[in-house]
C-alpha cells in the first residue's frame, strides 16, 4: 500500500482537463499512420484504436502497401478514403481483424467487409464474451496483427517483451527455454491459450514460449491479475489468449524469405481468403540458425531448427451460427549444453532436445431469439519432448503429455444491459516423465458471471467458479471488476479484485523422491486500480495502474529429516507495484509509446525478492514514416534490479532493436532488422549466453 499515496496524487493531477490540440496541416493527402508501438498499451477507448478514412487527393499517386495502414479520418470528415490497401494484406481491414473472435469464445461473427470501421474496439478474453474495451475493468494489453507483422519477429516472445507488467527470460539464443512472469507470478501461474487450446504442460504447469512462432497469429490479449474465476487453474497471475488469423476476401498469398547473422534463415508462406459462408487461413514457416553457445563460458555453437504449420477454417451457417476449426503443428530441434551443479552451464556438443506438438480445436456457436447464445468447444494439445545424448544417459528422456477439454458456455442477454454467462468444463491431463511415472487426472468445473451496464458509463462484473479435481478435491474462486468512463474529462477508472489458484502438476504429485500426492492447490488473491487519461485529444494519453497480489500455499521442495526433498505447500509470497503507459502521437507520421513497471516482490519465508522478477522495467517504442514507402521502428527494453534463485544479483541490461522497411512495389517489400543494436553484453539467465548485435535482411512478396 505504500505506493497508493503516489497513485492518488497522480489521479488528482490527471483530472485536470488539458485538451489542447495541435492544428493539422492543411492541404494534400495525409500519409497513412503506421505505429506498431501502440500494440503494448491499455488504450483509451474510442480515441486512437480504429483508423478511419481521410480525404485524399486523387491526383497524387500513392501506392498502398503493407507498411501503410488506412489513414485516420480528419475531424468532422465523413468522406470515405480513396486509398485502397493491397488485397493481399490482411491488415487492410484493421477493425474486423481486431474484432475476429477466438475459437475460445467466438461471438457474433460478421463478414469482415460488412463491419463498420468506426466501431469501437472490442475484446473477448476479460469476460469470455464480446465486450467494448472501454467497459472492461480488468488490466489488459492488446497485440494486433499489425503489431506482429511490423515487428518482423519470428517468435512471439520477442513481441511480448514490450508489454507492461510482463517479464520474459530466455536461456541462451533462439530456441532456449523461455519463461514468462506477470506481476511477480511464476511461469506456471500464467495460463496460455491458442484458439481455445490450453498450452500449459501437465508435468511442469508452465508453457515454454521458445517454439511459438508468429505464423498465422492475428491477435494476442494479455490479462493481468487473478483470472481463475473464468479460466481455472494456472490463471493466478494472468491469461495470455492467442488468436489465429481468420481469412477474408479473395485468395491472398504472401511469401517471405529472410537471412541473417549466425547463418540464420527463415522462409514463410501464408494463404488466406473467405466468402460469406466459408473462410480459411493457412501458413507455414521454416526457421534455422547455427546459434550461439548455450553456456556463456563456452565456444561450441548450439543450433536451432523449427518447422511450423497452421490452419484455421471457418463456416457460417443459419444466419448467425459459426464453426471454427484450428489445427497447428510444430517440430523443433534444439541443441543445448549440460548443467553441472556448482559450476553452471558447460559446453556439451552432443545434447539435443526435440519438441513435437499438435494442437486441435473446434468451436461451434449460434444465437437464438437474440437472447441465448450456446457454444461448445473441443480441444486437444498433444506434445512430446525428447532428450537425445549418445554419450550421456542422463541426457536421454521422453516426456509425452496430452490435455483435452470439453467446454459448454451459454450467454443470456437480458434487457440490453445485463449479460449472464453460465459454463461447464471437463478437462483431462495426461503425462509421462522418462519412464518414472504415467499418470492422468481430471477436473470438472462450473462457472457463472454477470455483467451489468449502468448509466451508460459504469460497467460491473462479478463471477464465481467451482472446480472439482480428482487429485486434491474442490476449489472455489471469485472475481469482480468495474469500469467507469467519464468522457467529459477524458478519464476512465478501472479496477478488479479476485482469487486465483493453481492445481499441482504431475511432477509435483508423482515424481519419484520428490512428488507428494497430498498436495493442495496454490492460491492467490489480488486487486488493482487504474486510471486512463486523455491529456491531449487524439495526441497524448496515459494509463497508470496500481496492483497487489498475495500468494499462499506455494509448492516448494522442503528438506526432510533424512536430508531428502519433498514437495510441500509451505511457501508464501507477495507482489505490489505500478504499471504506467504513455502514448504520444504528434502526427500521423510519428508515434511514441513508453511503458514503465515497478514490481516489488517478496518471498516471505526467505524474506527476499523473488528470483528473476525485476524491480524496474521500462520500454520505449518509436515509429516514423518519413516517406510514403519507408517505415522505421525503434524499440528499447531496460531491465534492472533482479536476483537469481541463489540470491545473487543478476545483470542489469538494456537492448535496442531497429527495423526499416521499404515497399519497392505494390507486390514486393524489403526490410532490415537489427537486434541488440549497440551490442550490449548481458545474461538474461545467469550462466547462459545471449545474442549480441545481430542483423537480418528479408524480402516479402504478395500475390
Amino acid at each position: 500500500m505504500k505506493y497508493l499515496f503516489t497513485v492518488m496524487i497522480f489521479i488528482s493531477i490527471l483530472n485536470f482537463d488539458c485538451r489542447a490540440e495541435s492544428a493539422e496541416k492543411a492541404g494534400g493527402p495525409v500519409p497513412a499512420e503506421h505505429s506498431p508501438e501502440e500494440r503494448f498499451i491499455i488504450r483509451i477507448p474510442g480515441k486512437e484504436e480504429i483508423p478511419a478514412p481521410v480525404e485524399t487527393n486523387p491526383e497524387e499517386d500513392i501506392e498502398p502497401t503493407e507498411a501503410m495502414q488506412p489513414p485516420e479520418k480528419e475531424k468532422n470528415s465523413q468522406e470515405e478514403t480513396k486509398i485502397e490497401p493491397l488485397p493481399t494484406v490482411d491488415e487492410k481491414e484493421p477493425v474486423s481483424q481486431d474484432k475476429t473472435f477466438s475459437p475460445e469464445i467466438p461471438k457474433d461473427d460478421l463478414p469482415q467487409d460488412e463491419k463498420n470501421k468506426d466501431e469501437e474496439e472490442t475484446v473477448i478474453t476479460p469476460t469470455r464474451t464480446k465486450q467494448l474495451l472501454k467497459n472492461v475493468g480488468s488490466s489488459i494489453s492488446i497485440i494486433t496483427q499489425k503489431d506482429i507483422e511490423s515487428s518482423k519477429a519470428p517468435l512471439l516472445l520477442d513481441v511480448l517483451r514490450q508489454v507492461p507488467g510482463l517479464e520474459v527470460t530466455r536461456t541462451q539464443g533462439i530456441g532456449g527455454t523461455t519463461s514468462l512472469f506477470i506481476r511477480g507470478a511464476s511461469a506456471a501461474q500464467t495460463l496460455v491459450f491458442v484458439d481455445g487450446v490450453q498450452m500449459n504442460s501437465p508435468t511442469t504447469g508452465a508453457f515454454n514460449f521458445a517454439n511459438l512462432t508468429t505464423d498465422n497469429i492475428e491477435r494476442v490479449e494479455i490479462l493481468r491479475g487473478p483470472q481463475s474465476t473464468l479460466y481455472g487453474s494456472e490463471a493466478m497471475g494472468g491469461v495470455i489468449n492467442i488468436i489465429t488469423k481468420k481469412g477474408t476476401g479473395d485468395t491472398k498469398v504472401i511469401l517471405g524469405t529472410e537471412y541473417g547473422m549466425h547463418d540464420t534463415y527463415r522462409e514463410t508462406v501464408h494463404v488466406s481468403g473467405g466468402k460469406e459462408r466459408f473462410d480459411y487461413s493457412m501458413g507455414a514457416s521454416y526457421l534455422k540458425t547455427h546459434g550461439i553457445s548455450a553456456a556463456s563460458s563456452g565456444s561450441e555453437k548450439d543450433g536451432y531448427e523449427n518447422f511450423t504449420g497452421s490452419a484455421r477454417l471457418g463456416w457460417n451457417f443459419l444466419d448467425n451460427g459459426r464453426v471454427d476449426t484450428t489445427v497447428r503443428g510444430s517440430h523443433s530441434d534444439f541443441e543445448y549444453d549440460a548443467f553441472v551443479y556448482g559450476v553452471g552451464a558447460v559446453d556439451d556438443p552432443d545434447r539435443r532436445q526435440t519438441t513435437d506438438e499438435i494442437l486441435f480445436s473446434t468451436k461451434v456457436h449460434k444465437t437464438f431469439f437474440d437472447l441465448w447464445t450456446p457454444s461448445f468447444l473441443v480441444s486437444v494439445n498433444d506434445t512430446e519432448l525428447k532428450g537425445l545424448d549418445p554419450t550421456d544417459e542422463s541426457g536421454e528422456f521422453r516426456i509425452p503429455t496430452r490435455v483435452w477439454r470439453l467446454e459448454h458456455q451459454s450467454d443470456f442477454t437480458l434487457f440490453d444491459i445485463d449479460t449472464v454467462t453460465l459454463g461447464y468444463e471437463y478437462e483431462v491431463q495426461e503425462g509421462e516423465n522418462a519412464g518414472k511415472f504415467d499418470k492422468t487426472f481430471w477436473n470438472n468445473a462450473l462457472f457463472f458471471q454477470n455483467q451489468i451496464k449502468l448509466f451508460e458509463s459504469l460497467t460491473w462484473t462479478a463471477g464465481l467458479r467451482y472446480d472439482d479435481y480428482s487429485t486434491f478435491g474442490n476449489n472455489l474462486t471469485y472475481r469482480t471488476t468495474a469500469s467507469y468512463n467519464n468522457e467529459k474529462i477524458g478519464t476512465r477508472f478501472h479496477g478488479s479484485w479476485g482469487k486465483g489458484f493453481r492445481a499441482p502438476g504431475l511432477n509435483e504429485l508423482f515424481f519419484p523422491f520428490f512428488g507428494n500426492p497430498d498436495l493442495n492447490p496454490e492460491e492467490s488473491k489480488g486487486w488493482d486500480f487504474g486510471v486512463e487519461k486523455e491529456i491531449l485529444k487524439d495526441k497524448l494519453s496515459m494509463d497508470v495502474t496500481y496492483f497487489e497480489n498475495d500468494f499462499t500455499n506455494l509448492i516448494t521442495a522442503a528438506i526432510q529429516p533424512d536430508g531428502s526433498f519433498l514437495a510441500e505447500n509451505v511457501a508464501k509470497a507477495a507482489s505490489e507495484g505500478i504499471e504506467m503507459t504513455l502514448t504520444y502521437k504528434p502526427s500521423t507520421r510519428l508515434s511514441l509509446t513508453g511503458t514503465y513497471t515497478y514490481t516489488e516482490t517478496r518471498d516471505r519465508d526467505e524474506d527476499r525478492q523473488l528470483p528473476r522478477r525485476p524491480r524496474n522495467r521500462a520500454t520505449l517504442g518509436i515509429n516514423t514514416q518519413p516517406l510514403t514507402k519507408l517505415n522505421m521502428t525503434v524499440t528499447g527494453v531496460m531491465v534492472r534490479d533482479r536476483i537469481d534463485s541463489d540470491g545473487k544479483e543478476m545483470d542489469n541490461y538494456w537492448t535496442v532493436n531497429q527495423i526499416t522497411r521499404y515497399d519497392i512495389t505494390k507486390l514486393m517489400a524489403a526490410y532490415v532488422r537489427f537486434e541488440n543494436l549497440f551490442d550490449y553484453d548481458y545474461e538474461e539467465v545467469t550462466g547462459f549466453g545471449t545474442l549480441g548485435f545481430t542483423a537480418y535482411g528479408g524480402l516479402e512478396f504478395k500475390f
